[in-house]
């Protein structure tokens, strides 16, 4: 039999009974778009939590905290970030770039008779958290000292605007007593003051107590706190953290690998990322699982509508032997006709899949107005190919048996058949 007359013969079966067709390709068509539907959704909500996650930093970055691999909160062990350690940890492959961190004790910015209880953060310059988030002025560069990037609302405390806070001498006092929320705490040392100048303003909403100074400073400030040289401070204290980049976010792994060798914590956006697919990965995986289980009951409506078909055309089957029919050419017959089923409902559930998300991603947009998220319900085409694909397999996998049937059907038994 050549391939046009089955598929036209096939087709025309198909639509001889056209209500339990209709029923039978509607059953793929809600399996299908079920499946779309839910892993469409599974998708957006990964986007856009992927998106967040983008947001917050670099892929390549590592941060290298002064506690030993593994432990968290109160069971965290303390490490001692040195010079020695920053020199090891320039050795690891695949370091681009390398920032330490020095955190002072907690202080105030002492400005028209109103305190700001801040954390002095000594930094490098260009290191990750000083980029990208100006509201005025510059960053710290090379060479700078006895300077702050202070948060905005530091800046909007002392100067009536951000960009008229650029270049204003305020004092930095260092250690005493400082209020943390309606809580006055006593604070670490002797409190010293120190005067700054501001050369830029950062988006409060990163950190509204964090101030950006060199990193000497930083140092200094805490060794005159517990009166100590900056050199006795690196050593007994150590550095608060590295900021390591990496040459490629591919390579953030070995780099987390080599930190942990030595004995500290680390963690990366990039690790964020991967449990973030492996949680969606398994999400997707049930969703999919409960849409498939809408085709698994298409699945026996459809070997329900070949069993029929077999039954009711029992003498055509033997009429077609009969006449030199092979019995391959009755079995792809009949696969035919569940192809044409499962084609039909995978066309019918991918276009209804795509506009019900749509519906949904609508209505959630107009309920959440001034939310501006990224797309709800993302189908690409490896989605609508794999969808179609499934109803395909499903109806062939379903009308096999029937199929089978039909084709080790005597001729003369057929014929005989009332």
């Amino acid at each position: 039999m050549r391939w046009a007359d089955l598929f036209a013969m096939s087709l025309g079966n198909y639509g001889r009974a056209r209500l339990r067709s209709v029923l039978t390709t509607a059953g793929v068509a809600i399996g299908t778009a079920l499946v779309v539907l839910l892993i469409a959704l599974a998708t957006g909500a990964e986007d856009n939590v992927r998106r967040s996650v983008f947001s917050i930093g670099d892929l390549r970055l590592v941060t290298v905290q002064p506690f030993q691999p593994g432990a968290n909160g109160l069971s965290a062990v303390p490490r001692t970030i040195t010079d020695e350690v920053v020199a090891q940890l320039r050795r690891i492959g695949h370091v681009e770039s390398m920032f330490r961190q020095f955190d002072a004790p907690l202080g105030t910015i002492v400005e028209g008779g109103d305190d700001a209880t801040i954390r002095p953060q000594g930094i490098e310059p260009n290191a990750p958290v000083d980029r990208g988030d100006l509201l005025a002025g510059r960053h710290l560069a090379l060479g700078d000292r006895a300077v702050a990037v202070v948060p905005g609302n530091i800046a909007r405390l002392i100067a009536p605007s951000v960009a008229s806070a650029i270049g204003r001498r305020v004092t930095m006092r260092i250690g005493g007593a400082v209020k943390l929320g309606s809580t006055r705490i006593g604070g670490s040392g002797t409190p010293r003051d120190y005067g700054i100048t501001v050369i830029g303003v950062f988006d409060e909403q990163a950190s509204g107590t964090s101030v950006r100074i060199p990193l000497d400073d930083a140092l200094a400030a805490g060794a005159d706190n517990r009166g100590l040289t900056p050199d006795t401070i690196k050593q007994s204290t150590g550095y608060s953290g590295i900021a390591i980049e990496a040459d490629d976010s591919t390579n953030v792994a070995d780099i987390v690998r080599g930190v942990q060798e030595l004995g500290f914590s680390s963690f990366s956006l990039k690790q964020v990322i991967e449990q973030i697919d492996q949680g969606f990965g398994v999400f997707r995986g049930i969703l999919a699982g409960i849409g498939g289980v809408a085709l698994l009951v298409a699945a026996i409506g459809i070997a329900n509508t070949m069993v029929m078909s077999v039954l009711e055309r029992t003498r055509e089957i033997g009429i077609m032997k009969a006449v030199g029919a092979s019995p391959r050419d009755i079995r792809a017959l009949f696969l035919a006709e569940a192809a044409y089923v499962g084609a039909f409902g995978g066309i019918v559930g991918v276009a209804l899949g795509i506009a019900g998300g749509q519906v949904i991603e609508r209505i959630i947009r107009n309920l959440n107005p001034r939310t501006n998220p990224g797309p709800i319900f993302v189908v690409g085409p490896d989605l609508i190919l794999a969808a179609f694909a499934l109803a395909v397999v499903v109806a062939l996998v379903a009308g096999f048996l029937p199929a089978r049937r039909a084709m080790r059907m005597s001729a003369l038994s057929a014929l005989r058949y009332e």
